[in-house]
C-alpha cells in the first residue's frame, strides 16, 4: 500500500464523505448549469401563442355575443352569430386589448376577420405593442397597420420581437365597429430564465 504519494482507494474510502461528496457536488453543479443553459435557450427562443393566457378587454361591447374574450377563445369561426367574434359599439376610435400579464417579445400576430359581414371595417386598424396604458394602450409603438383582410380570412403581421405587455388593435381617427374573430399573439418571454 502506497501511503506517501497518493490517496489509497479502497471500497470504504470511495464512499467516505471527504471523497464522495465534493465530487458529487461538483457533478450536480455541472448538471445544474447545463439545465440552466438549456432552459435559457428553450424559453428564450420558443414562440408560443401568448393569447391563450391573456386578459382581453375592449372599448365597448355590441351585444351579448361580442365579448373581448371571443378573440382568444381558440375558435376562429368567422361567423359572428356563432359567438366566436368580438364586436364593439360604433365607437370613435374603437379598440381591443390583450394584457399578457408581463412583458414579452412579440414576433407575430395572426388576426382572423369577420366572414359573414363587413370585412372592410378592419381596414386601417393599427396593431400597437408596449407597456403603457396611456390612451388605453393605443399610444404604444406601432407594429403594423392592417390595409385589409378578406372576409373570413386570417393575416399574419410580423412584429420582429417588439417588447410589451399590452397588444392593442384599434381603429384611429374614425367612428367604427371593431370586430375580431381570432387574435393569436406569438412571442416569448422578454427576460432570460433566472437560474
Amino acid at each position: 500500500m502506497i501511503k506517501y504519494c497518493c490517496f489509497v482507494w479502497t471500497k470504504e474510502s470511495i464512499l467516505h464523505p471527504a471523497v464522495f461528496w465534493p465530487k458529487y457536488r461538483m457533478g450536480m453543479m455541472k448538471l445544474s448549469a447545463l439545465i440552466c443553459v438549456f432552459l435559457m435557450f428553450m424559453v428564450g427562443n420558443a414562440d408560443e401563442n401568448l393569447s391563450k393566457r391573456c386578459r382581453p378587454t375592449q372599448s365597448s361591447v355590441y351585444d351579448y355575443r361580442g365579448h373581448a374574450v371571443n378573440a382568444v377563445d381558440g375558435n376562429p369561426d368567422p361567423n359572428y352569430s356563432k359567438s366566436s367574434c368580438t364586436a364593439t359599439q360604433n365607437d370613435m376610435e374603437p379598440w381591443w386589448r390583450a394584457d399578457l400579464l408581463s412583458s414579452h417579445k412579440i414576433h407575430s400576430i395572426r388576426i382572423t376577420n369577420r366572414g359573414d359581414c363587413c370585412p372592410q371595417r378592419l381596414n386601417g386598424a393599427e396593431i400597437r405593442i408596449g407597456d403603457s396604458l396611456d390612451n388605453n394602450g393605443n399610444s404604444n409603438p406601432k407594429c403594423a397597420t392592417i390595409s385589409s383582410i378578406g372576409a373570413g380570412h386570417s393575416e399574419t403581421f410580423h412584429c420582429n420581437g417588439m417588447p410589451g405587455r399590452y397588444v392593442n388593435i384599434f381603429i384611429p381617427r374614425r367612428r367604427e365597429y371593431l370586430t375580431l374573430c381570432e387574435v393569436e399573439i406569438f412571442g416569448n418571454w422578454e427576460r432570460w430564465v433566472d437560474c
